[in-house]
């Protein structure tokens, strides 16, 4: 009865892990196409149903399964849908959790160490990369082939006639070789596996290794692996490709890739370097290294039955360490979180098993002082489990919300309704953020939205319907200096001819508490005004003439609604516009000061038959009751203070050099 019970249990919070997993990374289904996958989505563009299973010079690797998925769901799609691909993802990764749960219940019968793992791999913070980006999904996908191949290979020598299943773990490694080159490894984890899954056959390898029975040496079905593996990589060096992608990133400290790696097994601990600033981060992770390992030792001293998974544990992060921090520049890794994904499964088991330390597997021999003490360890467990999992998923949420501000221009562009052929002009386009202090002390904690060798024109195609000729641009003069620093796209000097197309302004502030993109309006050149009736004056104020002026009100946001002429050809550089809400009793609740689109006039380079559509956004202070009653409307120069005189249509002047104009509800 209590075996079933066990087995309830383990299902049911494998279950649990699982959910845990999704809903951690769901909001990523709302996040655009970006990064890497944009790269991906060029490759496949040159790839047939036959080339993609051939090396490519279009990329550094060879991994025909990380475009042939693509080229599913392309012809599946008649496109990339980006909450397909993100939902791959998570789904691939909540399965990981799953799988990774049923391995540790196989190798030890024990639904809390089982539960353990899952939910510390679920939740493992550098992760957040792997799982968040679509053109990262090899991590999430190989670490998925190695778990299942795992589950084969543990019923294969588990099975008096295991000849199907080694056909179908040989199977699985063969997708394994046409997904990443940590295939390399899969023999040595098998070893680990076989080692916990059926422990006496350690006494029978030493046996034949002494007697140098070499025949059953060979039978060893992980040394196939293994060999095939090597082979592979041996091969893999004559493949008719270039070199990894990222070239021009040089030199390889081994130091520091080992103090990163390190920091990952011992994550729990290395948390607390940003709550202590005045002590060095490497020594915290050394310090917590040495504790960790003292306790394994400890552990492995006290229970020898525990000997062998802690050996899993170590042996499967040190592998997949060893293989990163021997052959990637040290730039590369410390950026590159989601290389860390299929070694968090070592890192997850270890603190399953240092977890199950803390309340072991109660016997019936222990006492009643004993079954009241595994009250107090179960609740040292639930306590420290909780910790992991609360820092770490608040770590991921925090990487999420970063990935959220970096692709708002996204969003933005598709909440803008732009005709097909208009053009964009995205201002100061972020490319990466790096929000101080770092959580983990070692590495950079940054998310990147593009790499340097992908351009704005494909984010744009992915994510915007119609064909649009597109800019992306520097102007420091917009940005501000944060506490956090940031990463600019500046593939693009300032567009100054115009065509017939309207061309729309996206503006990128990068306020205190991260980016935010605007769309500032758009600029409808002569060519573009017809059949429209060319605009008549309702206000002139000196350099620019409002033809046309709406607001309204939603939730404590004021929308408003501008179009300009210019009234010159070369309007002064201090020339700027003022808009103010005010409410019934003419309280000033809020303004947004700034010339039209928030460009200054001689670089938009507007001529006085070009209509500006000017949008403004504004916010009322989070306490502020007051219902927004009047908009004003005047243009000023900024250096003197002074407004520019307005009158009406009729010339008539107006009050405080001003239009006015009500405020409506939104519906």
């Amino acid at each position: 009865m209590r075996r079933f019970s066990e087995k309830r249990l383990f299902l049911v919070s494998g279950l649990v892990v699982m959910l845990l997993a999704g809903w951690l990374y769901w909001r990523t289904l709302r996040l655009p196409l970006i990064y890497d996958t944009l790269l991906h989505i060029r490759i496949v563009g040159g790839l047939t149903w036959r080339s993609v299973w051939l090396p490519t010079e279009a990329f550094g690797f060879y991994r025909p399964m990380t475009f042939f998925p693509m080229l599913v769901i392309n012809q599946l799609f008649d496109g990339y849908p980006a909450w397909l691909l993100h939902g791959n993802n998570v789904l691939q990764h909540a399965a990981n959790a799953g799988l990774l749960v049923w391995l540790s219940w196989r190798l030890w019968p024990n639904w809390r160490r089982a539960a353990a793992a899952g939910a510390i791999f679920a939740v493992f913070p550098f992760s957040y990369q792997a799982v968040t980006v679509y053109g990262h999904n090899v991590h999430p996908a190989m670490t998925g082939l190695v778990l299942l191949g795992l589950h084969g290979y543990v019923t294969a020598v588990s099975q008096p006639n295991p000849r199907k299943w080694w056909l179908i773990t040989w199977l699985l490694f063969g997708v394994m070789v046409l997904t990443h080159e940590t295939v390399v490894l899969f023999g040595g984890f098998a070893v680990l596996v076989h080692l916990n899954c059926q422990p006496e056959a350690f006494e029978q390898w030493l046996t034949w290794l002494r007697q140098k029975d070499w025949r059953g040496l060979l039978r060893l079905p992980w040394l196939h692996f293994l060999v095939a593996g090597v082979a592979y990589l041996v091969i893999y060096q004559f493949l008719p490709i270039s070199r990894a992608p990222q070239v021009e990133v040089t030199g390889t400290s081994l130091w520091l890739n080992f103090l990163y790696l390190l920091q990952a097994a011992v994550f729990p601990l290395a948390w607390f370097a940003h709550l202590l600033p005045n002590v060095s981060g490497v020594w915290i992770t050394l310090g917590s290294a040495v504790l960790v390992v003292v306790v394994t030792g400890w552990l492995a001293w006290q229970r020898l039955d525990w000997r062998k998974p802690l050996l899993l544990a170590w042996g499967w992060w040190a592998g997949a360490s060893l293989l990163l921090g021997l052959t990637l520049a040290t730039d590369y890794l410390l950026r590159g979180p989601r290389l860390l994904y299929l070694g968090s499964v070592g890192v997850a088991l270890l603190w399953a098993l240092l977890l199950d330390g803390i309340w072991p597997t109660r016997t019936s021999a222990r006492s009643l002082k004993g079954e009241g003490a595994d009250l107090g360890r179960g609740v040292v467990w639930t306590a420290v489990l909780l910790f992991i999992l609360i820092t770490s998923g608040q770590f991921v949420q925090t990487k999420l919300d970063e990935y959220v501000q970096l692709t708002q221009p996204v969003p933005v562009m598709q909440q803008a309704q732009m005709p097909n052929d208009a053009e964009i002009l995205l201002i100061n386009l972020p490319q990466w953020l790096d929000v101080p202090p770092n959580t983990y002390a070692i590495g950079v904690e940054f998310v990147t939205m593009l790499g340097d060798y992908l351009f704005v024109e494909e984010l744009t195609s992915a994510n915007v319907p119609g064909a649009h000729e597109t800019w992306a641009v520097n102007l420091p003069e917009l940005q501000n200096s944060q506490a956090y620093a940031y990463g600019i796209q500046t593939q693009d000097e300032w567009p100054t001819a115009f065509s017939d197309q309207p061309r729309h302004f996206f503006i990128t502030y990068f306020l205190p508490d991260g980016p935010q993109t605007r769309h500032t309006g758009y600029l409808l050149p002569p060519m573009a005004l017809p059949p429209i009736a060319p605009p008549n004056p309702i206000a002139q104020f000196g350099a620019y003439h409002l033809t046309e002026a709406a607001a309204e009100a939603c939730s404590g946001k004021i929308s408003v609604w501008l179009r300009w002429l210019p009234a010159e050809t070369n309007i002064s550089d201090t020339t700027s516009v003022f808009v103010q809400v005010l409410d019934a009793n003419g309280r000033l609740l809020t303004q947004a000061d700034g010339p039209p689109l928030g460009i200054r006039p001689g670089l938009l380079a507007a001529s006085r038959d070009d209509l500006l559509v000017d949008l403004r956004m504004m916010e009322l202070a989070e306490r502020e009751t007051a219902v927004p009653h009047t908009i004003l409307v005047g243009v000023y120069d900024f250096a003197t203070g002074t407004r520019s005189l307005a009158t009406d249509a009729a010339g008539q002047s107006l009050p405080d050099d001003a239009w006015r104009f009500p405020v409506a509800n939104c519906p």
